[in-house]
């Protein structure tokens, strides 16, 4: 696991970033379901794969 997380890529299109950084900050919380939402594609938004690597990384602990 990596000490320091820098943000994802913006890359043409990827996952809307308003609803992946909410999803985030719920997971910080305690409050996130128990699997992440379907996110929204959307023109410059953040990398699908490492989202996905990060949400999964998260959750692992």
């Amino acid at each position: 696991m990596t000490d320091e997380f820098h943000g994802f890529a913006i890359v043409r299109r990827g996952y809307d970033r308003a609803q992946v950084d909410a999803y985030l900050a719920q997971l910080a919380a305690g409050a996130a379901s128990d699997t992440p939402p379907a996110f929204d594609l959307a023109r410059r938004g953040y990398d699908r794969a490492q989202v996905d690597a990060r949400i999964a990384e998260l959750r692992a602990g």
